[in-house]
């Protein structure tokens, strides 16, 4: 039960932080404050450490949801499990980006303007991924909205 309530908790942080995240870098792309990209390297990591726990706790949540739900349609807890390891393995690349810039910026070296075009662009792929998903493990616990 524990890892359920770990799923259900952490999968919420993702679905609003990324989106936020993603306003974040946007909003920062003209300023261009170092501080502010410092703490966007260690949200990326920390977001990909919450993924981390969402992605890993799922298989034993659509257990617990095959015994305690009659009506749930396997298709769709499937193609949630789908989506949300692709999102899990886009949000992994993003955090090593994060990892990768704030090792630069601990040294004193300039991050290449790359690197931010690569977050801004998997941001944007895995924030559309990541509300579908949402959408999708919605739907799992709501059937009355199929």
């Amino acid at each position: 039960m524990i890892n359920v309530w770990a799923h259900l908790i952490s999968v919420h942080i993702p679905v609003i932080g990324t989106p936020i995240l993603l306003i974040w870098i946007i909003s920062n792309w003209k300023i261009n404050l170092e501080k502010r990209w410092l703490w966007i390297y260690i949200t990326l990591i920390l977001m990909g450490i919450i993924v981390s726990v969402s992605y890993f706790s799922g298989p034993s949540t659509a257990d617990w949801v095959k015994n305690h739900y009659g009506l749930y349609n396997q298709n769709l807890v499937e193609n949630h499990a789908l989506w949300g390891r692709i999102v899990f393995i886009i949000q992994i690349f993003i955090s090593l980006l994060g990892v990768m810039s704030l090792s630069n910026y601990l040294q004193d070296e300039k991050n290449s303007p790359k690197i931010h075009y690569l977050m801004l662009i998997l941001l944007v792929i895995n924030t559309i991924i990541i509300l579908y998903t949402a959408h999708l493990g919605g739907l799992i616990r709501r059937v009355d909205l199929i």
